[in-house]
């Protein structure tokens, strides 16, 4: 809102169900001068297809009718609209302090790919992502076992599941088929299950794609969608030498936790807090804790991971550039992680001295192991504002 108050544009991404349409309804809609369109509504979406110049004529009538010194224009699912954008860039250059923009969408891939007018900076670019622990005390084992999509999260009604499963469906239906980002939906439908599995654990595409009986090149495709739908985040290896970095294999982490079990088929399974399951869960839960907090206080932070020859790893490396590691992180969803779980960190202070080591984890409270603090997962993440 605070970009919105000061006359600026902004596009607003998020994957679906994140409740892009619920902030803009929350916040807005007492604005004095608001005029709002969703695309996702076929009468509107008809009408702009036909006559994108109609936004112009409607903001036009709408600035003669308004003493407001702003006015908002919201238009919901932008990227199903492409041609709409050239109207608003000449609206913004027309109106310059007295109109503003706020565009949503799930993706910015099918603006990107049939090149759209991303407005040259005019607007800014933000993401929304599930909830997390900026915004309410997380339940860590219900976000563990059906994420914190809202209307999943929140749910009072136990229609967790289901809703979490009709949510995968209507990824598939909605988001891939209906926006023709791939040929076979089936081969795609499977390739999400087969990276689901894999989630967090380093990609052989080659592998990936003989399973999903697609080339190499189309696995690698398959996992751009989901980065550009905001449905998975990817980790590179961490080395000074980008050209190390690209010969390594990339992690991906979903977004959402409920969206990874409904994926697997493990959302009807009990959640032991003693399982890899759990474990697994708890690591991606906290990196994608750590992007949220980054995209939120606008912290600008990278995030990889390290391995080396032998296989030793550290989950996550934070970074600003490519020449100083900030901090090494392990995760461990036990409260009493032992010297032994942490040997990598040995083994990556090694060939990086002076970068501070840190354990997140479900401890209550912080301990030392030698160089490696043990934090509770929670304090850990409010050390990224400090950096």
């Amino acid at each position: 809102m605070k970009i919105l108050e000061k006359g600026r544009s902004a596009f607003l991404f998020g994957a679906r169900g994140t409740g892009k349409t619920c902030l803009l309804d929350d916040s807005l809609h007492d604005w004095p001068s608001l005029l709002r369109i969703d695309l996702l509504h076929g009468e509107a979406f008809q009408r702009y297809a036909s006559r994108p110049e109609l936004l112009g004529a409607e903001l036009r009538a709408h600035l003669k009718q308004t003493t407001h010194p702003l006015t908002l224009v919201a238009i919901d699912e932008v990227q199903k609209l492409p041609s709409l954008l050239d109207e608003v860039h000449s609206l913004i250059e027309s109106y310059k302090g007295r109109v503003a923009f706020v565009l949503t969408g799930s993706s910015a891939r099918k603006l990107k790919r049939g090149g759209a007018n991303l407005l040259a900076g005019r607007a800014l670019t933000r993401h929304l992502h599930p909830l997390c622990s900026m915004e309410l005390d997380v339940d860590l084992s219900r976000a563990l076992r059906y994420g914190t999509l809202p209307a999943i999260y929140l749910d009072t009604q136990a229609f967790e599941i289901t809703t979490l499963e009709a949510y995968v469906s209507t990824y598939l239906r909605e988001e891939i088929q209906a926006e023709a980002l791939v040929r076979q939906v089936d081969r795609f439908a499977r390739f999400l299950e087969l990276a689901a599995q894999l989630n967090g654990e380093p990609i052989n595409f080659s592998k990936l794609g003989r399973q999903c009986g697609v080339t190499t090149k189309t696995a690698q495709d398959y996992f751009s969608i989901l980065v550009d739908t905001l449905i998975c985040m990817r980790l590179d290896g961490w080395s000074h030498s980008i050209k190390r970095q690209l010969l390594q294999a990339p992690k991906f982490y979903f977004f959402d936790c409920g969206v990874v079990g409904a994926l697997t088929g493990e959302l009807r399974s009990e959640l032991k807090e003693s399982s890899f399951r759990f474990g697994r869960l708890f690591e991606t839960f906290v990196i994608q804790e750590m992007l949220r907090r980054s995209d939120y206080l606008d912290l600008g932070l990278r995030f990889n991971y390290w391995r080396d020859k032998d296989g030793h790893e550290v989950d996550v490396i934070v970074s600003r550039t490519n020449s100083k590691p900030l901090l090494a992180i392990e995760i461990k969803s036990s409260s009493q992680p032992a010297a032994e779980d942490l040997t990598s960190m040995a083994l990556f202070a090694a060939e990086y001295p002076g970068v501070p080591q840190y354990c997140f984890c479900t401890t209550p409270r912080a301990f030392t192991l030698g160089p490696v603090t043990a934090l509770p997962w929670l304090e850990g993440l409010r050390l990224l504002a400090e950096l």
